[in-house]
């Protein structure tokens, strides 16, 4: 985890705070006050003072104060333990595939298309996804959810091989209105953190698809950009050439990765980690489903601090 120590079985979420603990310990330890008059015996019968304070004068005195500053500080370090059924954290986190099926993807520039292309990454995709939900909206001019967000990917792989463009009768790439749907789609699953893998020939990239994809990025979710086509497919001018440049500005947008198939619609998947864990430490949600908090247990060791503080002072 980002910004974490591990120490055993306990992290720190907030490691920095030890500094503050190691200052205040240092201060604790070096405290040399002398006690020498019992200013307590003024407000209090005698044999309540006896009770607490005894007889007992000019001790050294520790500063249960400062002792009680550093158990704070460390518990503002976050001490947490990972929670015994920690596992059931999966379950809020999702994967969606996005596919445009519109007619530029149906080029063959990428062999045999485009398109064949994209339905190799879906089954890989499918293959990957292992213990974690998983959804297909296919989008053209106008966007569709095909297959909700489900563990058995049954359904997930039968729309997989049987994506053609045409299934959806309005032409366009309408990015924009494809995640946005996303987003809903995100919120009605219930996930605290969700990534999305966009298979596209960059067309509909546009502002407003940017915006979209900046929104999901601020709401904890990420969008991974998978590009099929080459570039020199088409005119410079033409719609149906891919922009790599506007395929990057999305996936920075959305908080992923952007990566290119080759010619035979080949990925390289290694910059997505597919593989690698979900961190909790950039989700509040993920941290509550994870981590069990220890600081309580601190806490409670500060109480008798103060008690001995108190009886320190009565000897004054």
């Amino acid at each position: 985890m980002t910004n974490s120590l591990s120490i055993g079985p306990v992290v720190l979420l907030q490691p920095l705070w030890l500094l503050a603990w190691a200052m205040l310990t240092i201060l604790a330890v070096r405290w040399n006050k002398k006690t020498e008059t019992n200013s307590w015996q003024n407000v209090m019968s005698p044999a309540v003072f006896r009770f607490l304070a005894g007889h007992a004068q000019n001790e050294r005195a520790s500063n249960y104060l400062l002792w009680t500053a550093s158990v704070v500080a460390l518990c503002l370090t976050q001490p947490v333990a990972r929670q015994a059924d920690d596992d059931t954290w999966r379950h809020s986190i999702g994967w969606l595939a996005l596919i445009d099926v519109s007619r530029s993807m149906t080029l063959n520039d990428t062999v045999p298309s485009r398109l064949s292309a994209a339905r190799q990454a879906l089954a890989f995709l499918s293959e990957q996804s292992a213990a974690r939900p998983i959804a297909m909206i296919i989008f053209a001019g106008d966007a569709f959810l095909v297959a909700p967000p489900a563990f058995d990917t049954s359904v997930f792989n039968e729309h997989a091989a049987l994506m053609e463009h045409g299934i959806i009768e309005t032409e366009g790439s309408n990015l924009a209105r494809a995640l946005s749907l996303t987003t809903s789609v995100i919120a009605d699953s219930g996930f605290v953190a969700s990534r999305t893998f966009l298979l596209t020939d960059t067309g509909g990239i546009n502002a407003s698809s940017i915006a979209a994809a900046g929104y999901m990025s601020d709401n904890g979710h990420k969008l991974d950009v998978l590009v099929v086509g080459t570039t020199d497919s088409a005119e410079p001018a033409s719609p149906t050439s891919v922009n790599p440049t506007l395929a990057r500005d999305l996936a920075a947008a959305g908080g992923g990765e952007v990566v290119f198939a080759n010619g035979f619609g080949v990925f390289d998947y290694s910059p997505l980690s597919l593989t690698d864990e979900s961190s909790a430490s950039t989700h509040a949600d993920l941290k509550a489903l994870i981590w069990k908090d220890q600081s309580h247990w601190l806490l409670l060791a500060s109480l008798p601090l103060l008690l001995m503080q108190f009886r320190g002072e009565s000897r004054q």
